[in-house]
């Protein structure tokens, strides 16, 4: 999956080198993605994308090789997020004055 993620940036004209792509599994080696998708999006696009201008092509190639991840299993019904960890996550991340 990788590899083919690797492929589909070149393919989509983002100029990723295979030193960068080499980082990239190096630091998934090391756990630096927590095994999250999240993680690892921002992860491979701190380490893939040198130049803000790709940013949106990155996006683009991610959302479509790793849709899979991305959606729930199937026969996995989706839960609502309980409101106590969103307002945690909004305390943690906004100021007071953000989060209005």
């Amino acid at each position: 999956m990788f590899l083919a993620f690797f492929a589909a940036l070149r393919e989509a004209r983002v100029p990723v080198t295979p030193r960068e792509f080499l980082d990239l599994m190096r630091a998934l080696e090391g756990d630096l993605a927590d095994e999250s998708v999240d993680d690892f999006y921002r992860l491979s696009r701190a380490l893939l994308i040198n130049d803000e201008r790709n940013l949106d092509k990155f996006d683009v190639v991610f959302a479509e090789v790793f849709r899979g991840a991305l959606t729930p299993a199937a026969g996995v019904e989706p839960t609502e997020i309980p409101a106590e960890w969103l307002r945690r996550a909004i305390e943690r991340t906004l100021s007071p004055e953000e989060a209005g």
